[in-house]
């Protein structure tokens, strides 16, 4: 009778386990169709707006798949509807598999849209939807989004998510745009105390743009030749309470992010004028910010004055003038030329943006917020209103790690 007992339950336990090993449930990978870019514009259609999606075949370019795959590597479609998170059923209407979010890397909104009252609105329905991470990137592109993703076509790298992938990190990283996820761009729209910096792109070049600096530059005015997809990623789209009211160069986004103790930039290149008698090209040197800024105010007076100090190492890249570095009179020179030059770049941003868009590029809020006691305290101060008076003064603390070459040189 034991031996029975035992034997039941020993049963019991294998039709148990082998319940769980159970397969019914399970997707295949190829039974998805992955979306890993949403272009949103306007739709003529009164109350609709028009969603483009840029679905990834996930066999491409995988070992499943093998190298001589002839299926396409990517799928774009293009149609009205109410939403991008109800788009996923009319899109099934079109494409055989089941539309998925999970890997959505970018939305790009077309500029006309983004300048829309109605566009936070539009944008804050991803927040509904449990397949968009909050780490999914905003953009901003100057033709429709629905054009963008058609003329998008790179030559080296035929997986789109990949793509997208290695053309935002590395613009980051350089600090020619901005680190726009929707999780930071909900949460700075949230506060309504400052302005939010959108990644700029344009799949469409400019021609007979003219030659300036290396950065100067927005999305679709560098002016490359060869033999390469025309997609530029560089610059910014300016928000102020959801909706976009302007655009700052590559320069000027990177000047935003090195302000920005929030931002994941640690260094860029730049150039600088050349400060010594008779010498015509500039320096290009390496930035990198070692520490937070530090800021202080006073907000008492009728006009707020504001101090932010950078905390700036730099180091030079090239000496194409063959200036004599070993000599301590010419550090005190180019040191002094690096201060000043870094000085009238970042006051003239904060001030551009605070004449011409009448916010902070980056949320300087936050280093206000620690001279109140209470919240009431603040609010009745009016971050939005009072920063607009606001005096401000950029102090670069400049320290060179590195000169280069210290022994050439040429007539010093």
């Amino acid at each position: 009778m034991q031996k029975t007992k035992i034997v039941c339950e020993i049963l019991l336990i294998f039709i148990l386990v082998s319940t769980l090993t159970g397969c019914w449930d399970r997707e295949e990978l190829e039974d998805r169709a992955y979306v890993i870019g949403i272009g949103l514009d306007r739709s003529k259609a009164k109350g609709k707006i028009k969603v483009t999606m840029l679905l990834a075949n996930p066999e491409v370019g995988s070992m499943q798949g093998g190298g001589g795959s002839i299926e396409k590597p990517r799928e774009i479609i293009s149609f009205d509807a109410n939403d991008f998170v109800t788009a996923k059923v009319t899109a099934n209407a079109i494409i055989s598999r089941k539309i998925s979010y999970d890997l959505l890397k970018i939305m790009v909104a077309s500029e006309d849209l983004a300048r829309q009252p109605l566009f936070y609105n539009l944008i804050n329905d991803a927040a509904y939807d449990k397949e968009i991470r909050m780490n999914v990137f905003l953009a901003v592109s100057e033709e429709k989004a629905s054009k963008y993703f058609l003329k998008n076509r790179p030559k080296m790298e035929t997986r789109p998510h990949k793509y997208f992938q290695y053309m935002i990190d590395h613009g980051i990283e350089n600090g020619l745009i901005p680190d726009s996820t929707l999780f930071r761009f909900f949460k700075t729209t949230e506060r309504g105390t400052d302005l939010f910096l959108t990644m700029n792109t344009t799949a469409t070049r400019k021609k007979d743009t003219k030659m300036k600096g290396e950065d100067e530059y927005y999305a679709g005015q560098v002016n490359a030749t060869g033999e390469f997809d025309d997609t530029q990623f560089i610059g910014s789209a300016v928000f102020k309470n959801g909706v976009m009211i302007g655009k700052l160069t590559g320069q000027e986004t990177s000047i935003a992010n090195t302000l920005d103790d929030t931002t994941n930039i640690s260094d860029f290149l730049a150039d600088i004028p050349n400060p010594f008698p008779g010498k015509r090209k500039s320096f290009a040197i390496r930035v990198m910010k070692r520490e937070h800024n530090k800021v202080k105010m006073d907000l008492k007076g009728p006009r707020p004055k504001i101090f932010i100090t950078l905390p700036l190492e730099f180091e030079f890249k090239s000496n194409p003038s063959m200036v004599d570095f070993s000599k301590k009179k010419n550090q005190a020179i180019i040191k002094k030329e690096i201060a000043r030059h870094f000085k009238e770049q970042f006051e003239g941003l904060l001030k551009k943006t605070q004449k011409q868009y009448r916010g902070a590029p980056y949320p300087l809020s936050f280093d206000a917020r620690k001279y109140f006691g209470t919240i009431q305290e603040y609010e009745r101060f009016n971050w939005n209103k009072s920063f607009l008076k606001a005096d401000i003064y950029v102090k670069p603390d400049v320290e060179i790690v590195d000169y280069g070459s210290l022994t050439k040189k040429a007539g010093n």
